[in-house]
């Protein structure tokens, strides 16, 4: 009777430990995302979004079964990619933001249509980068990507918006522009409207771009 007790006394305390372990790790995780969301992104420079990627990092580091602080570390260095001077600097972005997709992408085990979505996100910003060079390798990579997320889940808004943006941003001699963009946004934002992440730090970004773009279409 006494080992019985002993023995349930030990996994209600195991239990309590895992449980604080992850508490610590949500706060952190909920505080680090809060903070990324109130970067003014309209000031130049990449010093905030590289202390907001820094701080995953170290999430990750402590978290090492954790795929969410690696993918949200490369969103960073996406977005930061916007924000480099030259290619190489642009293209140094993305290299970590690839590194920290791979392992993101390792501990799930699998791709799932989030990090197929991060994948076209980022072959966007490195045919951005060099448009000219790089349209025939990068340009069917994130249509294979964004076919990809499709086929996992085809109601994720940032499927849409990624499509949308390219289009924007291609101009309508090439078969662009915000007329061709508008309705591949207006579906974006529709599944927005529906869409609920899985937890409070799971991916939610692209709908305040996408109203952004729709605002401009109107202009």
């Amino acid at each position: 009777m006494k080992k019985t007790s002993f023995f349930t006394l030990f996994v209600f305390l195991l239990c309590c430990k895992v449980f604080a372990q992850n508490e610590k790790y949500v706060q952190a995780m909920t505080a680090t995302l809060k903070d990324m969301n109130a970067i003014d992104r309209s000031k130049p420079g990449t010093a905030a979004l590289q202390e907001i990627a820094n701080r995953f990092e170290r999430i990750a580091t402590a978290e090492q079964k954790e795929w969410l602080p690696r993918y949200h570390a490369a969103y960073c260095y996406v977005q930061m990619s916007l924000m480099g001077g030259t290619v190489l600097e642009k293209d140094q972005y993305l290299d970590k933001a690839e590194a920290f997709l791979k392992q993101a992408e390792t501990i799930l085990g699998k791709t799932s249509d989030e990090t197929a979505v991060l994948r076209a996100n980022l072959s966007q910003m490195r045919l951005a980068a060099d448009g000219m060079n790089r349209w025939q390798s990068e340009g069917p990579k994130f249509a294979q990507f964004i076919e990809e997320a499709k086929k996992l889940n085809p109601e994720n808004p940032r499927i849409y918006y990624l499509e949308g943006s390219g289009l924007f941003f291609t101009p309508e001699q090439f078969g662009g522009g915000k007329k061709i963009a508008k309705p591949v946004l207006e579906k974006a934002l529709e599944k927005f409207s529906t869409f609920k992440p899985e937890s409070a730090i799971h991916p939610n970004w692209g709908k305040m771009e996408t109203e952004w773009m729709l605002s401009q279409g109107n202009q």
